[in-house]
């Protein structure tokens, strides 16, 4: 589910899931720690009727668990194993959509993109890690939604927004240098997101395919950091 746009205000049950997403991204939830639907509709607010809609979106989306015979909802516990698996499924379910894009991508749709990476590329420059991440789910859900699969679409939803825990929690957020945001490659959102724009363009479905391809094996080789102190507690947590 995306934020919607700003000219209408959230309805509730979007603002208890962005709120469980904030806080995800934030590092205040980590993996295995539990939220509880009570302290959510205090907390916010709100009637626990949304609060309950929200979490059940969020489970059905993997960025939280309702274990049976168990109270609240937990922050799943995050593996390499895990995370090799959803970045792998990210990249058959990406190319495939990005090379059914690039095949019928209408103008209007390629403009489309093109605004959402001048926005991405705005934040980064104003280091704004928020704005920055909102573009990029923005970019990511449009062009599987330009591929027009409405099977890929919906098993693309729950890989997403799971593989959204390594990113939020794992990778640091390094706005792109004036060089590389001008770069036509590189291993940096901004310019791969560019690259998987021309090919669309062009209607180059091999080259957009490998675009979101490289795309993804990038995110996870050079983005996610896997040798710090924050992956170590992380993972020691799902050991426990």
């Amino acid at each position: 589910m995306n934020r919607p746009p700003t000219d209408r205000p959230f309805q509730a049950f979007e603002i208890v899931f962005w709120h469980v997403l904030d806080l995800m991204s934030e590092g205040s939830v980590l993996p295995g720690d539990t939220l509880f639907e009570t302290a959510l509709s205090q907390e916010l607010g709100l009637s626990r009727t949304p609060v309950r809609e929200a979490l059940a979106r969020l489970v059905a989306e993997g960025l939280l668990e309702n274990p049976a015979g168990t109270r609240g909802y937990r922050v799943p516990e995050l593996s390499l194993e895990d995370m090799q698996q959803v970045f792998q499924a990210r990249e058959i379910l990406e190319s495939s959509a990005a090379a059914l894009a690039a095949e019928r991508a209408r103008k209007v749709e390629v403009e489309e993109l093109e605004a959402i990476h001048k926005r991405e590329v705005l934040f980064s420059e104003r280091q704004d890690r928020k704005g920055y991440c909102q573009a990029n789910v923005d970019f990511h859900f449009a062009v599987v939604r330009i591929g027009g699969n409405r099977y890929i679409e919906r098993a693309f939803r729950p890989v997403f927004w799971r593989s959204t825990l390594y990113v939020n929690y794992l990778a640091e957020f390094h706005p792109a240098s004036d060089e590389e945001l001008k770069a036509e490659s590189g291993h940096n959102s901004p310019a791969e997101h560019a690259a998987l724009i021309r090919a669309i363009a062009r209607r180059a479905p091999k080259a957009a395919a490998k675009a979101a391809a490289d795309h993804l094996r990038s995110t996870r080789a050079f983005r996610i950091l896997l040798d710090t102190e924050r992956a170590r507690h992380i993972f020691g947590r799902s050991k426990r």
